[in-house]
This record gives structure tokens, C-alpha cells and sequence, in this order.
């Protein structure tokens, strides 16, 4: 019977060993975020996803020795070892200035997953997987031939948006990418402390350009 694992028994396996795995069964692999974004708390990068079986989803954690990963490990031990939450949501810039949006660290997490299949694996793949889909519609409609209807439905329904989006889906996952690398990298500079806080505002009658001659009254 599967089990949701509690976060004891996660914390437990990033105890400052160089590797740790976990080996997830069922319901448990909707955890793979959960953990990821806890391991990355803790100092750890996923290194390796696998897939043993049709039901089971391995994760492999390479310890991360740079200062910058054990500053943030240890500043978590720190937090947890005052009460503080394990996992905290990140105040995200929205599109608009000034205004931002609720990030959880399993959702940050989920990125930096897809992130990480995007560089190992690329859109083409994905995209030639659609195009074959979209051949298979053409030649199903091609078998129904002698019905007209038919074939017109698939064509139209399946075939030619299959064909489009095989086509768009390199520039759509492009886009996905340069979006999603831009957000995790602020992330982690925020993570890390590295990014400066805005200037304050001017004060009041400098705001403006100053000019020659605009000096005292010399």
C-alpha cells in the first residue's frame, strides 16, 4: 500500500552524506517536488531521475559543497532548529512592477526540474513525437477515405493542430525555458543574499536632472 513519507523521514536522508536516494513508489512519487526543494535547503542537487519500473521513480542527490549551497544549508538548520518553517514561499516578481506573486519552494522546485530535462534533452524530441502523431492522423484519414466525413474530421480536428503545434512547440518551450531559467536564477540570488536591495528614493527637489548653473546662488 503506498504512503505519503513525512518530512522526518525526508530530513533524514540529507543528513550531510555525500549521495542520498530516494526510491518512490505510488502515490510517494507526487513527492518528487517536495523533496527536491527540501534536499536543495539542505545543500543537495538532484543529479538523477530514473525510472525502475512503470510505478516507481528514483531520485538521486549529489551533495552541493559549493559556499554558497552550505551557507544556505546551514542558515536552514539554523531556521529549523528555532521552530521556523522547513520550506518558505518566495515573493516572486509578477510582470507588472512592484507588484509579485506566492512561489512555494515545491513549485520552484518543479521548475528547476523542468529546466534541468530541458537542457539534458531539448524540444526536439517532443516535438517529433507531435509530428509523428500528426503522420498517424493523415493516415488514418487517408484509411477512411471512402468516408468523406469522416476523414475531413480527423484532418481537422487532429491532423493539422497536431501539425502546428509540432511545428511551434520548439519556440513555445524556448520561450518556457528563458522565462523559467530567468525566475530560478533570481531565485537562487535571492536565496543566496546576493541581490542588493532597490536604491532609496531621492530626495525631495532632486529628483530631477541637474544642469549647469543650477547650483547655489554662486
Amino acid at each position: 500500500m503506498s504512503r505519503t513519507m513525512k518530512d522526518a523521514e525526508i530530513l533524514a536522508h540529507f543528513d550531510g552524506r555525500g549521495q542520498a536516494e530516494f526510491l518512490l513508489g505510488g502515490f510517494e512519487g507526487r513527492q518528487s517536488d517536495q523533496i527536491t526543494a527540501i534536499g536543495y535547503e539542505l545543500g543537495y542537487d538532484l543529479q538523477t531521475t530514473e525510472m525502475p519500473s512503470k510505478s516507481t521513480i528514483r531520485l538521486i542527490f549529489v551533495r552541493n559543497d559549493s559556499p554558497t549551497a552550505r551557507l544556505r544549508a546551514q542558515q536552514s538548520q539554523d531556521r529549523l532548529r528555532a521552530g521556523g518553517p522547513l520550506l518558505q514561499t518566495w515573493a516572486a516578481p509578477a510582470a507588472k512592477p512592484g507588484i509579485t506573486m506566492p512561489v512555494t519552494a515545491a513549485e520552484m522546485a518543479s521548475k528547476r526540474r523542468g529546466l534541468a530535462a530541458y537542457e539534458a534533452n531539448g524540444s526536439k524530441k517532443f516535438a517529433a513525437f507531435i509530428a509523428v502523431l500528426s503522420v498517424g492522423c493523415f493516415v488514418l484519414a487517408w484509411v477512411l477515405r471512402d468516408r468523406p466525413g469522416a476523414a475531413l474530421a480527423v484532418v481537422v480536428v487532429l491532423g493539422i493542430p497536431l501539425a502546428v503545434a509540432a511545428a511551434l512547440t520548439p519556440k513555445w518551450m524556448k520561450r518556457w525555458y528563458e522565462k523559467n531559467r530567468r525566475l530560478v536564477d533570481l531565485y537562487d540570488q535571492e536565496r543566496a543574499g546576493f541581490v542588493e536591495p532597490p536604491p532609496p528614493p531621492p530626495l525631495p527637489g532632486l529628483s530631477g536632472p541637474r544642469h549647469p548653473g543650477d547650483g547655489g546662488g554662486q
